[in-house]
């Protein structure tokens, strides 16, 4: 009797575990992260020294045009580069040492100020230059709905000409304005990064997996 009894026990205990495994899964399926983030392996600023002008890509898409960038030209080897909305500090690439300075205490489009060395790898690409970065990212906030593109500790781009769908508690589409025909799917329940030949917003399309580590923090 004993014995029959603890068998019982013993199913009950196994189908409880059972069963709140599944909860726990569907939970975690359905519930909403405070943010996520996209940590890129490949990004880099492109600089056009003939235009004065850059872009900003990950995983072989362009996250800005830099629209919201200055860049002056100081010697045929010197420039300077900043967000406009950065406060006290800017970077310096020198195309000849191929390095790239955080600088503060200078004033922009001057010699002088106090240089950091970045851990950025510079290369010639045809008549550009490309600053490949060592850490960067992009983290999307649920809360505002607001996505900050990140690089060497510097926010690189805002997201204002981003359109930030979020379809279900664990999936959103994120799409820059310019892109045509193509939208980036996330699914923070996966931790997994699409990109989609489709219409954002909407089901269905045919699905790229990229090899980018999704982090989502509850």
């Amino acid at each position: 009797m004993k014995n029959i009894i603890m068998k019982k026990s013993v199913k009950i205990f196994i189908v409880g575990i059972f069963v709140l495994l599944i909860a726990s899964a569907v939970f975690a399926d359905t519930t909403q992260p405070d943010r996520f983030k996209l940590d890129f392996d490949n990004a880099y600023l492109m600089l056009m020294p003939n235009s004065l002008s850059l872009q900003i890509i990950a995983e072989n898409n362009v996250l800005s045009y830099g629209e919201d960038w200055e860049v002056k030209q100081l010697k045929p080897y010197l420039y300077h580069l900043r967000l406009r909305s950065w406060q006290g500090f800017y970077w310096q690439l020198n195309t000849s040492r191929k390095e790239v300075y955080r600088v503060r205490n200078g004033q922009f489009g001057t010699l002088g100020g106090d240089h950091t060395t970045l851990p950025v790898t510079v290369s010639a690409v045809q008549n550009n230059f490309k600053l490949t970065f060592s850490d960067s990212y992009l983290i999307y906030s649920t809360a505002s709905n607001s996505i900050q593109i990140v690089a060497e500790g510097n926010v690189l781009s805002y997201g204002a000409n981003w359109t930030k769908i979020q379809m279900k508690p664990y999936l959103y589409h994120l799409k820059k304005n310019s892109w045509q025909g193509f939208f980036w799917q996330v699914n923070t329940s996966r931790e997994e990064l699409y990109k989609v030949t489709g219409t954002i917003g909407t089901y269905g399309g045919i699905s790229e997996h990229k090899n980018v580590d999704v982090i989502v923090y509850y």
